[in-house]
């Protein structure tokens, strides 16, 4: 007669037994994982457990360990902990006897001390055997735990002063890179401030823009027709910082930052934007720094302030209005942490300590 099983089908079957009975066990040893062993193991774990069962019939108080390569595997294994006292553990064993409950309901997990305690004792009861070799091991494992803990102390002692001695390692060297890295950055920044006071090209268009009002098509007359007073303070330099909006690459909106002879700054503002695609019309305008009479104690308050005043004028176009809005809310949000960046001269937060002076798009390109 022919086999009415295949070999997968028989496989299956091994395993889905396998798994059935570890499951009494206590053990979450999942059937596809017994499907991952090689046959060699399979027959070990088969073994194993029809000793075990054996075993259990028998009410005998041990049987084979555990095969290898399950010892190797962290097997979720249902139970508690053995943290009661042996006197607790055998007592519970006693009463699990006299109410017939299970051997197999051993509540310890298999790889405790209690697990075995519990199916001692469980197993001599049941016999009506002597317990007095509980007494024995007691005294042998007393005597075993005032050194073992010692020697655990050594040995953990031992990890911490490596652990201490590469962490005191690796503090020394990130240390030194902070320091290499603070130095990088002051030196960068120094250079971006020679580069704008240097630049006069950039400072010379900057205030061309400013000196021709007539350009400021949508800009308010008073900006279009002042005349411009040619003071001494246009000679001190001028940072132009971009506001980024969406729009044509043509769309600009800049403010203005100038450091008078006390010390304190002023600002200004010019843009350029297309206020309406389908007729491509532009919307222009001006307000040079020198213009200003109120002066601000720091260049971030007069960033700040020429800020909200773009967001009022450019309320016409709530898209760019909106942005504008975005950026102010982003240099209040984050004092301190904006960097200007040297190419585009637009604000870029600065998270990292390896800075270039560049934000990281101009770094890519």
């Amino acid at each position: 007669m022919e086999n009415q099983f295949s070999e997968t089908d028989i496989d299956e079957i091994t395993c889905r037994t396998i798994n059935g009975q570890l499951a009494e066990w206590g053990i979450d040893f999942s059937q596809s994982r017994v499907a991952q062993l090689g046959h060699t193991q399979i027959e070990q774990l088969q073994s194993w457990i029809n000793a075990g069962v054996e075993a259990d019939e028998a009410y005998r108080a041990e049987f084979a360990a555990l095969p290898d390569f399950m010892e190797s595997e962290l097997l979720e294994m249902k139970g508690e902990l053995a943290s009661g006292s042996r006197e607790e553990i055998i007592e519970q064993a006693i009463n699990a006897c006299e109410a017939e409950v299970p051997i197999t309901e051993n509540p310890y997990l298999l790889d405790t001390t209690g697990w075995q305690l519990w199916r001692k004792a469980y197993c001599y009861w049941y016999h009506g055997e002597s317990l007095d070799f509980l007494e024995e091991e007691a005294a042998i494992e007393s005597s075993s735990e005032i050194a073992l803990p010692q020697l655990a102390m050594t040995q953990e002692l031992a990890e911490l002063i490596t652990h201490f001695t590469q962490a005191d390692d690796s503090l020394k060297q990130l240390r030194f890179k902070l320091k290499q890295t603070k130095r990088e950055r002051n030196a960068s920044r120094n250079k971006l401030m020679m580069f704008l006071k240097q630049n006069c090209h950039s400072t010379e268009a900057a205030v061309t823009i400013i000196k021709h009002p007539s350009q400021a098509v949508s800009s308010p007359k008073s900006e279009q027709s002042e005349p411009v007073n040619q003071s001494s303070e246009l000679r001190e330099p001028i940072s132009i910082i971009r506001i980024p909006v969406a729009g044509p690459e043509t769309n600009r909106v800049e403010v203005f930052l100038q450091q008078i002879g006390d010390g304190t700054w002023r600002a200004g503002h010019f843009w350029s934007v297309e206020s309406n695609s389908q007729t491509g019309q532009i919307s222009r305008g001006s307000q040079s720094p020198e213009r200003r009479q109120t002066t601000f104690s720091t260049d971030t308050s007069a960033l700040i302030n020429e800020t909200l005043i773009l967001s009022r004028k450019l309320s016409s176009d709530p898209e760019i209005q909106t942005q504008i809005v975005d950026y102010l809310n982003l240099l209040e949000e984050y004092p301190g942490q904006l960097d200007l960046c040297s190419n585009c001269h637009q604000h870029w937060l600065s998270e990292e300590l390896d800075l270039s002076g560049c934000c990281p798009q101009c770094s890519n390109d």
